[in-house]
């Protein structure tokens, strides 16, 4: 993949994330009243966990991405930068977003030719501080 690639793979990742979020934050907050959240959380994290095998560095994790409103990476629709930086088999995709908005950085791997996200940080900047990366949870 070129740079442009690994842009688009993350920010498809991204996108389809935040498409399950708003799809079941609605879903989650009708459960609530009538105690049905644990089927709302079992459905969720069942698709969570088939983008998680298409875009994701196959491994064990212990816990899946919340459901949130607004979704975790709404700020990329917001997208005004994104840098590339490759070190042999690994890329950081980088994505700044417009101000006082977070920002983020995917660390992707390349293994038998074909890129996974395997981690990423994300910052809140604001006009007047930039705050330091922070790691994020799938």
């Amino acid at each position: 993949m070129d740079d442009k690639e690994l842009v688009n793979f993350v920010l498809s990742f991204a996108g389809e994330m935040n498409a399950l979020q708003r799809r079941y934050a609605p879903l989650l907050e009708s459960a609530r009243g009538r105690g049905g959240t644990a089927a709302v959380f079992t459905a969720y994290r069942a698709e969570a966990g088939m983008l998680y095998g298409r875009y994701l560095t196959p491994r064990e994790r212990c816990c899946c991405m919340s459901i949130a409103s607004p979704p975790v990476y709404a700020a990329v629709e917001g997208l005004t930068l994104s840098t590339v930086e490759r070190r042999n088999s690994r890329a950081v995709v980088e994505l700044l977003t417009s101000e006082g908005r977070l920002d983020f950085q995917f660390n992707l791997m390349c293994k038998n030719g074909e890129w996974r996200i395997n981690s990423f940080k994300q910052r809140l900047h604001s006009e007047r501080r930039i705050y330091r990366w922070v790691y994020g949870d799938f």
